[in-house]
């Protein structure tokens, strides 16, 4: 029986969106996922994220039938699985993060400031700001394309990722035709308002082995929260080529990062 890999997406990115990352894991490995996080009513999206928790944990234990995971993620994804394994570590072999947004140390506490008494501030402290301003309707799917490309978070995708955001990213509008974005703004605007910030408070080490992966332009890396993740709770952390959006943008070389620790 193959290892099996639990996988939680980018907010406002599908699972799907990252096939190509399974299809180059499926020879060794039995992939899993949440497929949408922050659509689902049961799950409301609230502050530090609780219930989208909740959301992981009932994906792993419907899906997993007792297999302990490999747990991955990108981003959203990623700080997710992390808590999901603080919380319940019985259910992983591992955990991979890639490029998670852990805000930590004195940053962390100004951001939790700024929630409780300057909320203005956190769209400016975090991408809230440019969600709530974005385009979210098309007329078609090819339109979306040629508009969404040349922008800086997609410029660097690799092809068949772009295709695959198109194609799961967007979806049919019923009210006013033509595409809209399958996740909605407001739920995207709202995972970043209320992304977590308690982790200036004390934190124990994690029971499950954790690896941090972080792009060498990524803005987490710029402000130095993987060397205090590393200093504060010892998670390692390594970093690869490229940006916030490395998985989608080189796919092939991601992936063999995976394996790797993995195996280590």
């Amino acid at each position: 029986m193959k290892p099996l890999i639990h996988f939680a997406h980018a907010n406002g990115v599908p699972s799907k969106v990252y096939e190509k990352l399974f299809h180059l894991l499926r020879d060794d490995y039995d992939i899993v996922y949440v497929p949408l996080i922050g659509t689902d009513q049961r799950y409301p999206v609230t502050n530090h994220w609780p219930h989208l928790v909740d959301q992981l944990t009932d994906s792993i234990v419907r899906q997993a039938h007792g297999r302990p995971v490999i747990g991955l993620g990108h981003s959203l994804g990623s700080v997710l699985t992390m808590m999901t394994a603080y919380k319940r570590p019985e259910l992983f072999q591992q955990v991979i993060m890639l490029d998670p947004p852990l805000i930590m140390g004195k940053a962390s506490l100004l951001f939790h400031t700024a929630k409780l008494f300057q909320p203005k501030l956190v769209d400016h402290m975090t991408p809230a700001g440019l969600s709530n301003r974005r385009r979210d309707h098309w007329e078609s799917r090819e339109q979306a394309g040629e508009m969404l490309r040349p922008k800086s978070l997609y410029q660097k995708f690799d092809d068949e990722c772009f295709r695959a955001y198109l194609d799961y990213a967007l979806t049919e509008d019923a009210e006013r035709g033509g595409v809209t974005l399958t996740i909605p703004k407001a739920a995207e605007v709202a995972i970043f308002r209320n992304t977590p910030s308690w982790w200036w408070l004390p934190m124990p080490k994690p029971k499950v082995p954790m690896h941090l992966v972080v792009g060498d332009q990524s803005e987490f890396l710029k402000h130095g929260f993987p060397q205090v993740a590393k200093k504060k709770v010892g998670i390692p952390f390594s970093v690869v080529a490229g940006g916030h959006m490395f998985p989608l943008e080189r796919p092939e070389a991601t992936v063999e990062l995976i394996k790797q620790l993995i195996q280590q």
